[in-house]
């Protein structure tokens, strides 16, 4: 994929001159360190940026430049693609699934004479939270109620499911990577870095894989917590022998990875 940018912002990005070389050169502060490696002199950045809309109000994005910084692929086994094309084919094929992710924006890449620059922009999840920080919240100020927390549950694991389901192995299935939004009664998952993503539809090696880096990483629930994760991910009410044999995995390859 060479360029992509969705139909309702071309004509704003046109207005305001938004092309690849403008957005190229913007003076921006990156929100964290950036990534260094993946190709000879490769980088990648992340910045956030405000545009004004046609009717005055302003609307958050996510900025993430990079250069020489690739991703192998069955079809490019050697240098790979820029990392930023996997990660837009995946939010893509996400949205065309109905798998809540990150709002793209814009995608290109060009060549100059160093190599490959990519500049990839999605919308802000405006009101969101990862995981790992609600928890930390949490843990300061107290938990929400059982039925709350019976809530957050299902709703963590519904995304997971859904892209098990279509035959995706996420990768990196970390807290930082579920993003909460919380009002009122409803609670909204989105699901991102989706750089790592395969498609894996045989076997129960990408339900392992994913569940058990979730559960490595996500502190503060209790044992109670993760069966109930387990029966919402499962769809059961109770373990049945498929969501044990399922259990046993994750705690087999868990073990694994803490030896």
């Amino acid at each position: 994929m060479k360029r992509f940018i969705t139909p309702q912002w071309r004509k704003i990005f046109k207005q305001q001159g938004l092309n690849f070389d403008a957005l190229w050169r913007m003076d921006l502060e990156p929100l964290d360190e950036p990534n260094i490696g993946r190709g000879p002199g490769g980088w990648s950045s992340v910045s956030s940026l405000s545009i004004q809309l046609p009717d005055g109000n302003e609307k958050s994005l996510i900025l993430k430049r990079q250069k020489n910084h690739f991703s192998r692929t069955l079809c490019h086994p050697f240098r790979g693609i820029p990392t930023f094309e996997k990660e837009i084919s995946n939010i893509l094929r996400y949205k065309r699934l109905d798998i809540p992710a990150l709002e793209p924006v814009f995608y290109e890449n060009r060549h100059d004479s160093d190599g490959i620059q990519a500049i990839l922009i999605t919308e802000y999840l405006e009101g969101y939270m990862p995981l790992d920080e609600l928890v930390s919240s949490y843990q300061g100020k107290g938990w929400p109620d059982r039925a709350g927390r019976n809530r957050l549950i299902k709703a963590l694991a519904s995304p997971v499911r859904k892209l098990h389901e279509k035959g995706f192995q996420h990768n990196c299935l970390y807290p930082r990577h579920l993003f909460i939004r919380w009002e009122d009664q409803e609670i909204r998952m989105r699901v991102i870095d989706l750089e790592k993503n395969k498609w894996r539809p045989l076997g129960n090696k990408r339900r392992v894989r994913d569940l058990e880096s979730l559960h490595r990483r996500t502190g503060g629930f209790t044992r109670s917590d993760r069966l109930r994760f387990l029966n919402a991910y499962c769809e059961i009410e109770r373990l049945d022998k498929s969501a044990k044999q399922l259990c046993r995995q994750i705690i087999r390859q868990n073990r694994k990875k803490n030896k």
